[in-house]
């Protein structure tokens, strides 16, 4: 085959600076040091990114657990969610409030609208709950019991009625159609639970009777049920149809509540009962998150025992349930008849189911007997019919939410100085610091015989009547209070008293009573919760004090994905740069490998040895596996610059405090990248991956040159990265307050960001910019060779490549140093022989044993190149002129 002879576009001039041949020839061992440098430096990256990146899964969620005392406040935002779901109807907003006045509003106070009702579900197997109300009547249609008991009761006019034994009750509590509520009727009560009286009258107290193995006791139970519950078959047939088509259970209950209710012409309003009160609560802010969910989450719930136990234990407590059951009882165990001495339940059930409720009612207005009693002050007396009395249940004031106000706060000192100007003000006498104390007792229904006096050590006692009979409390609650509230509108107006029992400095003991006071309980619960006592409240309250709050709130937050983002991120960034260790050690060996097979002179080994030590390594694999090492890169970038930034969304620390409205922020420190010398070596690390993604593949061979690639990392990298990270953390500090951005993910938010400044920097905008770049290259000796456009380089490479000044020629090359083609994307330098690129492949030399490589080998040395292509120290290399 002839030699063909090869001319450059332009006549080109071989002769070089001397003085430059001689530097590069020093250079080379430091050039070969350095190579072997930077592929020890780049086949650490794992190691690097492992160092510089952050890791460690943190936990998703926290767990905060306090125990509740009556005085405890919670957050407006918690009790505003806890209130509504409870179906306590607000005009505004809660505001922060004691724990003792959210006990009483959700476990004293009816309050809730309704919603109470669903504490009903699945209730069948429970005998007594808090939501049961008293028994205000027996049956849904109260005109009909109403007249059938009138006429059920006339017998008992003369006799009074008789119950256990030798006992005869003269005070009954008589059925009524005004203002009864749905709880408090017992035929409702038992529809809404799904209770069955056959299944009543063995709940929790078994009795004699056996409906479902007895046809006797079964036919009892059908008298019964035609006598005080003739609705109820039809009732829980309707029950059992709306439970059945409703979207929830819930939903069916809380529809046919709505249609008795409406039907029988019965309120709505019950107390909400323990289950509402301890529903949890969700509160959901920041950003939509990967779940699809709002990234931050707390939830508050209340959790403890049901405070109703103090009345539901032992022999349970008066109410629309245990009233009619009473009457199983009294026909099973004591009613026979009359004249032939035999039980008969079905009779007793004939003559006594509308009638014996009333008057076991009745009897606990005289009676206390545990848990079974009834507070005196709860009914009005009636009109006696011959020698029985009626009495019918008061309707006790329930100021509403949106009319509370609070007293002021005070302390022991305080409490000290309240009762001096409460003496002070009854006996019209100047205020004397010196009396002290024994006992400020808290008088209801005129049981100033149960009073302590002397003997209540500067404590407070409450009084009330149950049962006829008169008891004392004496209050453990907030007496040992350091910051109860102390203030004359505590003790409010009303038909109680207040007993002031004191002594003097001269040792005389003074006993001064003040009349026309509040409630004793409600009293006692504004010293504690800080409402004017506007409330009438039960004497079972404090019952309910004296045993605690039994109650602790658990608060449980999240934060949202991020950290784990994060995590996820940084894992997939290290395991991309094990991907890029492998990709040098492949390209190593392939590089090595074809060195080694390319049959040349030793001159020419000399020049592909050169080229390959002064390529950047790091460039290489950046540009052959550009899209790869693009996303870890980016990925990378990403996760320094929210670890640098400190960009994440958190509830702040005050939610610790219960008392304060939880909080959802979203931090950005705007300059957290130059936080420390650590966080300065992350920003010089990540500032050359900036470089990487935006500029590398624009600026060929600007690695070539140690001078000219540390000022474009500068200013290319460090500077721009430096400036740019304040201005992203600056919008994302602006996003966080745009609502409307809420849909965006925090962290895609900041990838976005980048993305599109990235996109302007390749952008013609930034030329003016890059103009000062090129400028600042030549003042280091870094300039543009140009590429003639009749080499395809011209298009495979770019328009030109980097190189120092005193390499560039005037003219335009067809060849251009090996190092910039291995560079390069679409290069494969695998293809190179003799100073020539064959684009279309070259045949295997070391194992090819075709006639096709003779051709390749034998023209090595034929081919005329230009002289300075053997004086170089790179291996210069153009497109062959044809590929055989």
């Amino acid at each position: 085959m002839g030699t063909e002879k090869v001319q450059p576009a332009h006549e080109v001039h071989a002769r070089l600076n001397s003085q430059v041949l001689l530097q590069l020839q020093k250079n080379k061992a430091i050039l070969a040091v350095g190579f072997f440098l930077s592929c020890m430096w780049n086949l650490a990256a794992p190691i690097k990114a492992w160092a510089l990146s952050r890791y460690g899964f943190a936990s998703t969620s926290d767990t905060l657990v306090l125990e509740l005392d009556w005085n405890t406040v919670v957050n407006g935002r918690f009790l505003t969610s806890l209130y509504t779901s409870a179906g306590i109807p607000l005009t505004s907003r809660m505001e922060k409030t004691r724990y003792i006045n959210v006990f009483l509003d959700f476990m004293v106070a009816p309050r809730s609208d309704l919603r109470w009702v669903a504490s009903l579900l699945g209730t069948n197997g429970t005998f007594q709950m808090d939501v049961d109300g008293v028994a205000k009547r027996l049956s849904l249609n109260g005109s009909r019991e109403v007249d059938q008991f009138n006429v059920d009761v006339a017998p008992f006019a003369s006799t009074g009625f008789p119950l256990w034994g030798s006992e005869v009750i003269f005070d009954f509590v008589p059925p009524t159609t005004k203002d009864v509520g749905l709880h408090e009727v017992s035929e409702a009560l038992l529809c809404l639970k799904g209770l069955a009286p056959e299944d009543l009258v063995n709940l929790q107290f078994p009795s004699n009777l056996h409906p479902y193995a007895s046809a006797s006791d079964a036919a009892a139970i059908n008298m019964w049920r035609a006598k005080v519950f003739p609705d109820l078959r039809a009732c829980m047939d309707r029950r059992a149809a709306l439970l059945a088509s409703a979207k929830t259970p819930a939903d069916g209950l809380l529809a046919l509540a709505n249609e008795l209710a409406s039907r029988y012409d019965l309120g709505l309003v019950n107390i909400a009962g323990h289950h509402q009160l301890y529903t949890p609560q969700t509160f959901w802010d920041g950003f939509v998150d990967i779940s699809g969910y709002k990234s931050g989450s707390v939830t508050y719930q209340i959790s403890g025992r049901d405070p109703s136990t103090v009345l539901t234990t032992g022999s349970g407590h008066l109410d629309a349930i245990l009233n009619p059951r009473e009457t199983a009882w009294y026909c099973t165990l004591q009613y026979v008849n009359p004249i032939s001495r035999a039980p008969n339940a079905t009779e007793c059930f004939a003559k006594f189911a509308t009638t014996l409720p009333a008057f076991f009612n009745g009897k606990y207005l005289s009676v206390l007997a545990g848990t079974r009693y009834n507070d005196n002050n709860a009914f009005e007396k009636g009109t006696p019919t011959q020698r029985i009395t009626p009495y019918t249940y008061k309707r006790p004031y329930i100021a509403p939410l949106n009319a509370m106000t609070y007293v002021n706060v005070g302390n022991l000192s305080a409490w000290q100085a309240l009762f001096q100007t409460i003496v002070a003000n009854a006996t019209q006498t100047p205020r004397t610091t010196s009396n002290a104390l024994e006992e400020m007792c808290l008088v209801g229904d005129g049981c100033f015989a149960t009073c302590m006096n002397s003997s209540a050590s500067g404590g407070t006692t409450v009084t009330y009547m149950r049962g006829g009979v008169c008891q004392a409390s004496v209050d453990t609650t907030a007496h040992g209070l350091v910051d109860l509230f102390v203030d004359p509108r505590c003790f409010g107006s009303g038909t109680s008293h207040l007993q002031v029992t004191y002594q003097s400095l001269n040792g005389v003991r003074h006993t001064l009573v003040i009349n026309g006071t509040a409630g004793p309980v409600a009293i006692l619960a504004c010293f504690i919760g800080g409402r004017p006592p506007d409330t009438e409240y039960p004497s079972y309250v404090m019952d309910m004090l004296a045993q605690g709050t039994q109650a602790s709130l658990v608060m449980t937050k999240a934060n949202g994905s991020e950290t784990t983002v994060l995590n996820f991120i940084a894992l997939l960034s290290l395991a991309g740069y094990m991907y890029f260790f492998v990709r040098i050690v492949v390209y190593l060996r392939k590089t090595y490998t074809w060195m080694r097979a390319m049959p040349i002179s030793k001159r020419k080994k000399a020049q592909l040895l050169f080229s390959v030590t002064n390529s950047s390594i790091s460039n290489v694999i950046w540009s052959h596996y550009q899209t790869s090492m693009r996303c870890i890169g980016f990925l990378s970038f990403l996760e320094w610059h929210i670890g640098a930034s400190q960009n994440h969304c958190h509830w702040t620390d005050s939610i610790q405090d219960v008392s304060l409205d939880a909080v959802y922020v979203c931090d950005v420190d705007i300059f957290g990248h130059f936080a420390n010398v650590q966080e300065l070596v992350r920003l010089a690390a990540y500032s050359w991956v900036f470089f990487a993604l935006v500029f590398m593949d624009r600026m060929p061979g600007i690695a070539i040159d140690l001078k000219g690639y540390g000022v474009a990392a500068l200013l290319l990298g460090v500077l721009p990265v430096s400036l740019f990270a304040i201005l992203v953390a600056e919008i994302c500090v602006l996003r966080a307050t745009v609502p409307a951005l809420s849909w965006i993910h925090n962290q895609l938010w900041l990838a976005l960001v980048w993305l599109v400044i990235m996109a302007i920097l390749r952008s013609g905008v930034f030329l003016p910019y890059f103009k000062l770049v090129k400028a600042a290259l030549r003042l280091v000796g870094i300039g543009q060779q140009r590429i003639s456009k009749a080499s395809p380089f011209y298009s495979i490479i770019f328009r030109y490549y980097w190189s120092s000044t005193d390499l560039i020629r005037d003219e335009e090359l067809i060849y251009v140093p090996l190092s910039i083609l291995m560079e390069t994307h679409s290069i494969n330098v695998s293809n190179v022989f003799d100073h020539q690129y064959f684009v279309y492949g070259l045949m295997d030399l070391e194992t090819d044993t075709s006639d096709r490589k003779l051709p390749y080998v034998q023209t090595d040395g034929t081919i005329e190149h230009p002289d300075w292509i053997a004086t170089t120290d790179e291996y210069y290399v153009r497109i062959a002129k044809r590929d055989d």
